[in-house]
């Protein structure tokens, strides 16, 4: 099996899961529910991951890892542009996922294990963006006293769409502001 095979197989295994986890939620998803949306055997699953888990984490870490060519601030002239296009960017990639991430809190709060990969997650999340800010920091674009830890995710708690996108441009305002 070629490593180009098993990247596919992997992704395909992800992308059900998705489905798998946004229709019947994480709790009542059985491995063997996302196997046969594939038309795989359980135990082929078992071969690219360990458990839900670790499932759930590799869907966490392709959202992260698509986000990682995303221009942060290429244009100090442009910036809000340019977190607007961020924005956008970041929307199209988690499109459908939601509904995943929602019910993964939920269950994480009854689940010590999944809490445990939310929380990796989550410091995934933060480590990236923080380096994205220090780099940019560096460069000039944005004020170098910006408390990274601060920034939340408001959509998963009901904040529309527009309300959300306005949030993250006044957001990336206030860290542009200054910066001279």
């Amino acid at each position: 099996m070629t490593s180009l095979h098993k990247n596919e197989v992997r992704n395909r295994i992800i992308h059900a899961a998705i489905e798998s986890f946004g229709q019947t939620g994480f709790d009542r998803t059985q491995m063997d529910d996302i196997a046969k949306r594939l038309g795989l055997s359980k135990g082929t699953l078992y071969l690219y991951f360990k458990s839900k888990e670790d499932l759930f984490l590799a869907i966490c870490e392709r959202n992260l890892g698509a986000g990682e060519d995303d221009a942060l601030f290429t244009n100090k002239e442009n910036v809000v542009s340019d977190a607007e296009q961020m924005y956008d960017n970041i929307r199209k990639r988690e499109r459908g996922m939601d509904k995943v991430m929602l019910e993964m809190v939920v269950e994480s709060s009854r689940n010590p294990r999944l809490r445990k990969v939310m929380h990796q997650y989550q410091s995934m999340i933060h480590d990236h963006v923080a380096e994205e800010i220090k780099r940019k920091a560096n460069e000039g674009f944005v004020r170098k006293d910006i408390d990274v830890d601060g920034l939340a995710v408001n959509r998963m708690l009901g904040m529309s769409e527009s309300a959300s996108k306005k949030a993250w441009v006044v957001m990336v305002r206030a860290i542009i502001d200054s910066s001279d």
